[in-house]
């Protein structure tokens, strides 16, 4: 996004609140007319995001926690705005995931095929006023869930947020101007004090919040849940590779992700290749796509043992998991870590960060190991200490299944509704 882009995002933001104010304290007085009509004897849930009408961590991750939590029995919905290039629609049978009209987009930094966009406001009260939620997560600092924020809070509803994603890091990371990277950051600050408690995915991010401005014990590590349905031993498939040209011939090394600077993927292209001067046996594939892959593409491919698929999906996706030999993960970033759970699923053993979230996914020495972010030749190590030694990487691909079982989506809906419950009746 340039300057062009952000000014008119902020510009589109304010005029949204402009034009409905008269809405706003509509909403705001017949919001609490039907809660005394007719209170409810549960919580009423609502998510908001941006992003949602792309393929992307948060996006999957969102619709199958709903779906949880509806299995459950409970009320639950999922808002956020239609990309400019499709029609706004309700999604799933109970028409529960809501995709609404925008007012302005403009592409997101760093991220190809992604845009951000400022949501049309009178839809977003629109839904209010037909499902009265009685709390509101919101899962990133962009401009839909800080404008529905800003309702929100006009309203009276309770609001919490998800710190989902290190803004503050990627920013840093993918943004070239001082300016924009302070706007970002002091507007994500601000929106994270005034949505109230946090929800963060690893204790990596307590302190990070913390230095927000939101005391400790208003932030709350909860777990986080993958599919371990589809990603599965039983995918494992000797052959896959050849589909992509890749020789049964070594260990494959497998990174899925997407393909960008914040994910250090220099670090692992460098202990790729030094590596590979030791084990020549050694191939690494890169599942996905972004702005760094041209780069990448271009250092490794002179080595002859480096592969890019692009991005896969479904049963591609998990028989490429299953598939390999050892999933390798330099993030230092990542507040979680999706793909180590699905790795682990699909019977694989693990090589991550001792930085962030991944690290409290990993046990060394059962799952998986870890390697020193601040020793330049740990990773290259990791990877030969791994490769050299079949006996130990089958006893972790024999435990790998056991540990992802303990992130499934009923375990952490469970604990995300016990959270709403106990905030609602505060």
């Amino acid at each position: 996004m340039n300057f062009l882009g952000a000014s008119g995002m902020i510009g589109y933001f304010f005029r949204e609140i402009l034009l409905n104010l008269p809405a706003l304290w509509r909403t705001r007085r017949e919001y609490r007319k039907a809660l005394q009509m007719n209170p409810h004897t549960e919580p009423w849930i609502a998510c908001v995001s941006d992003n949602l009408d792309e393929v992307n961590g948060i996006a999957i991750a969102s619709r199958i926690q709903l779906r949880e939590m509806r299995k459950l029995g409970h009320t639950a919905f999922l808002f956020g705005v239609a990309f400019h290039t499709r029609q706004p629609r309700r999604e799933d049978p109970d028409h529960c995931v809501i995709l609404a009209p925008g007012s302005y987009s403009a592409d997101q930094a760093g991220y190809s095929h992604s845009e951000l966009a400022v949501v049309k406001l009178d839809a977003f009260l629109a839904f209010l006023r037909e499902n009265p939620v009685d709390l509101i997560e919101f899962e990133t600092p962009g401009p839909v869930t800080s404008l529905c924020l800003f309702a929100a809070r006009f309203i009276g509803i309770r609001t919490l947020s998800h710190y989902r994603t290190d803004i503050l890091t990627y920013s840093e990371l993918l943004m070239k101007y001082r300016f924009t990277i302070w706007f970002v950051q002091t507007w994500t600050k601000m929106t994270t004090r005034l949505a109230g408690p946090v929800i963060i995915p690893s204790e990596a991010y307590r302190e990070k919040v913390e230095a927000m401005g939101i005391s400790r014990d208003r932030i709350y590590k909860l777990p986080r849940g993958v599919d371990l349905t589809a990603f599965h031993p039983d995918n494992r498939e000797p052959s896959y590779w050849r589909q992509f040209s890749i020789p049964d011939d070594g260990l494959i090394l497998l990174y899925v992700g997407r393909v960008s600077a914040e994910k250090n993927l220099g670090l692992l292209a460098d202990a790729f290749l030094d590596a590979l001067q030791r084990r020549s046996d050694l191939r690494l594939v890169i599942v996905g796509d972004g702005p760094y892959r041209e780069a990448l593409q271009e250092r490794l491919t002179p080595c002859g043992r480096a592969h890019f698929t692009g991005v896969l999906n479904g049963n591609d996706l998990s028989r490429a998991f299953a598939s390999a030999d050892l999933f390798v993960f330099p993030s230092l970033t990542d507040t979680f870590g999706n793909s180590v759970v699905e790795a682990l699923a699909s019977g694989l053993p693990c090589l991550v960060s001792d930085e962030g979230g991944p690290r409290e996914i990993i046990v060394p020495g059962v799952c998986g190991e870890m390697f020193h972010h601040r020793e330049p030749l740990s990773l290259r190590d990791g990877i030969l200490s791994l490769a050299g030694d079949p006996e130990r990487l089958a006893r972790l691909r024999a435990s790998a299944r056991s540990r992802a079982e303990e992130f499934n989506y009923e375990n952490s809906a469970r604990a995300f509704w016990n959270l709403y419950v106990s905030l609602w009746k505060t």
